[in-house]
């Protein structure tokens, strides 16, 4: 890619200054119309050192309303963000509906920066290159508008400007000696950028490699192709049909992840008392308490998530799988329906955001699971996001494993109907209890019948050798709290 391009063009100062308001304003207008029409857009500016990736974001927040957009200048991770998995950082400063992601260095600098130094590092890209693609391609999908900068210049210009920056003194700070090693290599790292780029220039997320020689030629190309890489994106829009627009009826086919037979049963179909039972969970949980320093120590996230029937027992697992635990290093995360702010974003966001640091157990008591079970059988989401939903959970914890070091374990805990019913009963009879039972548990439970071929597909589909599903038959509580607590342990103990 980068030999094909003539690093010697430039601009005339008349052209320049007859085209550039022009663009300017046709900016401000697209930003408003991505604001009126809910579409969020990140912007991208990548480069080699001194290529003008500050002047250029400089230039293009000029024209933008500064209440519409958010700056991201990537640099080294913060210590918060170095105990997350790589892509975290990125995730959770995705822009939300409306609003305009500007990032001056991104995802692909500090996969270079950190990956580069690693022994493995041919199959680290590769592996970062995967999680790349899929981490744009789903934001895509859901309806983002995501423009690719690269500015590239030649290793002789770059050494003029790191010269002049460095007789500067208002300047020569930003020269360090890692920048100039940078350079020494240039030869070296030309062929891994370009293969890098290559490989991440897709139809969602294409890359707009721009000849930085020239000052003004760079401002020049980078407003021509925003404006026109905008323009035609919002066309195609107004042109598609109206769930495509937004996202809500772009499907995808399916591929990677086999379906994979997973047995449902309520009960373990033998008698435990709960004396026995409450014998051999006391003895787990201290068991428990152990593994969960030996994870903190070695700095293993641990990711443990509860899906079941209404009045399956979560809450009731849950607290008997934490309650030796040490409380600084995990949370529990109680989910229920999105707020306004969490739907201005993709459905993935509000959790991942939660997802744990190194060390550290994050607990969710029901999940992004949600996508495929209430909000497939409420209408809640488009067939075609719940289709592609399976998909992307499974390429997100696939890449959370991956790049984390650390581990999922899921629980879908199986009750019979009938036993939900008591259940049921037994919590409105109960002073103590009722705050339980709500007008949507008794909804659900008519759909029961809808909702059962909803977690077969959710089982099937999303059930893999790094983030399995056990199902846990819950009819017996007692039973199903020891089963839960011997899995966990099973599960972490492989971890360490």
């Amino acid at each position: 890619m980068f030999e094909k391009l003539d690093l010697t063009k430039t601009i005339d100062d008349k052209a320049y200054d007859a085209s550039l308001p022009l663009l300017k304003e046709r900016l401000g207008i697209l930003q408003r119309t991505l604001r009126d029409q809910n579409i969020p857009t990140i912007i991208i500016i990548e480069g080699w050192n001194a290529a003008g990736i500050t002047m250029s974001t400089h230039e293009i927040i000029q024209s933008l309303d500064p209440r519409g957009f958010t700056l991201h200048a990537t640099d080294k991770p913060t210590d918060e963000e170095r105990a997350h998995s790589f892509m975290w950082r990125f995730w959770v400063k995705t822009p939300a509906l409306g609003r305009i992601g500007i990032f001056a260095r991104s995802w692909y600098s500090r996969a270079l920066a950190e990956k580069l130094s690693r022994v493995s590092w041919k199959k680290l890209l590769k592996d970062e290159i995967i999680s790349i693609n899929n981490f744009e391609r789903q934001l895509s999908d859901s309806g983002a508008i995501i423009i690719k900068f690269f500015l590239h210049i030649s290793k002789e210009e770059q050494k003029i400007r790191l010269l002049e920056r460095e007789r500067n003194p208002l300047t020569a700070w930003l020269v360090t000696p890692r920048i100039w090693d940078f350079h020494h290599h240039y030869e070296t790292y030309l062929p891994i950028i370009d293969e890098f780029i290559e490989h991440t220039d897709t139809d969602y997320a294409p890359w707009h490699v721009i000849e930085a020689t020239d000052q003004k030629y760079t401002i020049f190309k980078v407003y021509s192709y925003l404006v026109k890489t905008l323009e035609k994106m919002l066309e195609k829009r107004a042109a598609a049909p109206s769930g495509e627009r937004s996202g809500k009826g772009k499907s995808r086919t399916i591929t990677g992840f086999p379906k994979t037979t997973v047995q449902r049963k309520s009960s373990a179909g033998s008698s435990h008392s709960k004396e026995e039972c409450q014998r051999i969970l006391d003895s787990l949980q201290i068991e428990m308490l152990e593994l969960h320093y030996l994870l903190f120590k070695r700095k293993i996230p641990f990711i443990i998530v509860f899906e079941g029937w209404d009045a399956a027992g979560k809450g009731g697992n849950i607290t008997r799988l934490a309650r030796h635990m040490n409380p600084l290093g995990y949370h529990v995360l109680p989910v229920s329906a999105p707020n306004d702010y969490e739907k201005n974003h993709h459905y993935l966001w509000r959790f991942i955001r939660h997802f744990p640091k190194a060390g550290h157990v994050a607990i969710f008591d029901r999940s992004w699971y949600g996508r495929v079970l209430v909000e497939r059988v409420e209408g809640l989401c488009a067939e075609p996001e719940w289709q592609r939903a399976y998909q992307e959970i499974n390429e997100m914890e696939q890449d959370y494993v991956a790049s984390s070091g650390g581990g999922i374990i899921k629980f879908w805990l199986e009750i019979d109907k009938d036993e939900q019913l008591k259940r049921f009963r037994q919590r409105e009879e109960d002073p103590l209890k009722q705050y339980k039972i709500t007008e949507d548990d008794w909804k659900n439970r008519e759909k029961w019948n809808v909702y059962e071929p909803a977690v077969n597909d959710m089982l099937a589909r999303t059930s893999t050798r790094h983030a399995p599903w056990v199902v846990i038959e819950s009819d017996e509580k007692w039973y199903a709290r020891v089963k839960t607590l011997k899995n966990v342990i099973r599960h972490a103990g492989d971890l360490l």
